[in-house]
């Protein structure tokens, strides 16, 4: 049933026992007015019972609680009007009392478990607030209820206890029913109902315990309070609302209200202003009660304002920490950098150790936040910095100075020492992006700021000589101290081939795939290489750019790239705004760790007219969602599934499989490494229809002279 559904039955079920109250009402001085009194009992209990039963076992208990209460209520009401009406004697005290003064541990249990369920013990100031208001409370009950049910309960000692402990269960589930609105529970129709149920069974009950020690007589309405203390609870935990009753609630930061001070202030006066009136009022109280109960509230107001103490002491600290942090990347801000830079120079001054000032700045930033957006900045930011603040551990210390901008310390350390722990940061920056650096030695005279304003004219020289490297400022001159690692070389020994692509059908050239190759050296090694050295970014836009100088312009032209390369403005800067007739060829094994940026990277490049190209298909690791979630105009084959495809049918099978692949995602395949003409006839065979390999043509350097 819906939740709508079940709130109508609800007030169907309420309205039906405020027609059984009205009847009461209406029969109230009759002999029949009893039993529909009883009627009314037992129809808000069945309520009760079946919502409990109704309810999700890890709720159930809360509620069947609830309903055992009003069940021995019941039972108690039934005894009585049997012994009043019917047997004719006194019924106090009487099984009826044990009934009665049984549903109090059984209420008290229901709502301890309630409000243990919203907060799992997890608010102690909400337990102390609620334990000074129940102090407070306790102090009154006992002195105008308590003690003066107890002296007028009767001659025997047993007519006195059963007396005194209908008001002492009251004050119980008074003290949980505060609890209940301290802890911060959900407000809503079940609890306010719950509440007013609950309230209409004490006020009941206190009523009748003063017209009994003021020998005054018995109240007709409270027969009312008590019939709608019963349907109430039915209804309560009929609604719908109680199943969020019995939800843990979200952790809530201890708010202290004007409202919730003044009560509390209220809640401390309770215990001297009710000795006041009890003297005032000649009630026979004994100080002793009063005594405790305002000592017992003193000890609790005392733990409450030490752990205020505490919670102002604590957030004052972070306040302090946050103060000296930058928001977004956790490390400290240039407020702290400034007080570090001073404090360093003083101890290198002091101690007679070389200080190191490094200002680090992110490449081409800007460019990189126009084209993947200033959440990718952030992140780039935020792990790049992490990733500095491993490095430096223990050996420096890490600042952002602002924007893109770090700073760094590096204390008792040689220019030389600094220098290569600054490469090491340098070649640890994210996402494919690069920075600058700049830095200095501290001279021993000069002031903080003029040592990080020559670390700052380093990283402009460094800048200016091509970015991604680090110059050092030594006497008024700036030098580059470092590049990438052998890149230099590697670029002036690049050259570019070019193998074609076949119709394997017609023979025709329908294009060609651009190939690296260095001089005596294998270009995978190569690649990897600048891969660990973080310079492949570089290297792979070296050997882009080379091949587009290279290429005749007939038909389509393979250039291979990383997923992380496509992220960098290296690339965006040498490849051509106009990408048609470019096919972007991206290694299967390279798709298993590509993100979101890749795709939009790629979106990119295919708006401005390039084709997409999946290389060495069926050897990589990738999740095959991710490959057609790049929707590849062509699927290369890897040479390992085309050699000896002839004679091997498990190839064959795996190739028919690929081309079905090719055939859902409306894309084209190439099988790689034909060297037989055996092999060709069965790719042709199979329904393959573009291929590359020795056997259609070696790969060759261009004829085109630039």
């Amino acid at each position: 049933m819906s939740a709508m559904g079940s709130a109508r039955w609800a007030y169907i079920a309420l309205g039906g026992g405020l027609l059984i109250i009205a009847l009461f009402g209406v029969l109230i001085d009759t002999a029949a007015g009893s039993v529909v009194y009883l009627l009314g009992g037992l129809y808000g209990t069945l309520l009760s019972v079946v919502a409990a039963w109704r309810m999700p076992p890890a709720r159930r208990r809360i509620w069947w609680a609830f309903a055992v209460g009003q069940v021995m209520c019941l039972i108690g009401d039934s005894l009585f009007t049997l012994f009043e009406d019917v047997l004719h004697i006194e019924p106090f005290p009487s099984v009826a009392d044990v009934a009665y003064l049984a549903q109090y541990p059984a209420l008290a249990v229901g709502l301890l478990w309630l409000i243990r369920k919203q907060r799992r013990g997890r608010d102690r100031a909400a337990f102390l607030d609620a334990a000074i208001f129940t102090t407070g409370l306790t102090v009154v009950g006992t002195v105008f209820f308590v003690g003066p049910a107890a002296a007028n309960g009767g001659s025997t000692l047993l007519s006195q206890v059963v007396a005194a402990a209908y008001p002492a269960g009251d004050l119980l589930v008074l003290a949980l029913a505060v609890g209940l609105f301290t802890a911060g529970v959900v407000r809503n129709d079940a609890l306010w109902t719950l509440v007013v149920a609950i309230l209409a069974l004490l006020v009941a009950d206190l009523v009748y315990v003063a017209s009994v020690v003021n020998e005054a007589a018995y109240p007709s309405w409270i027969d009312y309070a008590y019939l709608m203390s019963y349907v109430g609870l039915g209804f309560a935990a009929l609604h719908p609302s109680a199943h969020l009753l019995s939800e843990p609630t979200l952790d809530r930061p201890p708010r202290i209200t004007v409202t919730r001070m003044v009560l509390l202030g209220l809640a401390l006066m309770l215990a001297p202003l009710t000795n006041q009136v009890a003297f005032l009022t000649g009630v026979d109280h004994g100080t002793w009660v009063v005594f405790v109960g305002g000592c017992v509230a003193a000890v609790l107001v005392v733990l409450r304002l030490g752990d205020l103490v505490k919670d102002l002491q604590r957030k004052a600290v972070q306040l302090a920490a946050l103060a000296r942090k930058d928001g977004l990347t956790g490390i400290p801000n240039r407020r702290t950098w400034d007080h570090e830079l001073s404090r360093a120079c003083a101890l290198a001054r002091e101690e007679g150790t070389p200080l190191t000032a490094a200002v680090l700045d992110m490449d081409n930033f800007k460019l990189f936040n126009d084209t993947f957006g200033h959440l990718k900045g952030d992140l780039v930011l935020k792990e790049t910095s992490a990733a500095w603040a491993s490095i430096l551990h223990g050996r420096g210390f890490l600042a952002r100075f602002g924007g893109e901008e770090f700073t760094a310390l590096i204390p008792a350390a040689s220019t030389d020492e600094a220098v290569a722990l600054l490469d090491h940061m340098r070649r640890s920056v994210t996402h494919g992006q690069t920075c600058s650096i700049g830095l200095a030695t501290w001279d021993g005279v000069e002031t903080p700021g003029t040592l990080v304003a020559r670390a700052d004219r380093a990283l402009y020289h460094a800048k200016h000589n091509g970015r991604n490297r680090i110059a050092v400022d030594a006497d008024g001159t700036s030098t580059v101290v470092t590049r990438h690692s052998d890149l230099n070389p590697m670029v002036e020994a690049l050259r570019s081939v070019y193998q074609p692509v076949v119709d394997l059908r017609t023979g025709t050239v329908i294009g060609s795939e651009a190939l690296s190759r260095f001089a005596g050296q294998n270009p995978r090694d190569v690649f990897d290489a600048a891969a660990r050295d973080g310079s492949s970014a570089a290297l792979e836009s070296a050997a882009i750019r080379k091949a587009l100088d290279g290429w005749n312009g007939v038909g389509l032209l393979g250039l291979n790239t990383s997923p992380s390369a496509l992220l960098t403005p290296q690339l965006n800067e040498v490849l051509p705004a106009d990408l048609t007739g470019i096919v972007i060829e991206i290694t299967e094994a390279d798709l298993v760790g590509y993100t979101t940026e890749v795709m939009l990277a790629i979106d990119a490049l295919r708006a401005r007219g390039a084709l997409i190209a999946i290389d060495d298909f069926g050897i990589g690791f990738s999740n095959i969602q991710r490959v057609v979630t790049l929707r590849p105009d062509f699927v290369k084959l890897d040479m390992s599934l085309v050699r000896g495809i002839d004679a091997d049918p498990t190839l064959q099978a795996v190739v028919a499989a690929a081309l079905l692949f090719a055939e859902q995602t409306s894309s084209v395949v190439v099988a790689e490494g034909i060297e037989t003409a055996q092999e060709r006839d069965c790719l042709v065979r199979l329904g393959i229809a573009y291929g590359q390999g020795f056997l259609l043509g070696a790969p060759e350097p261009s004829r085109v002279d630039h």
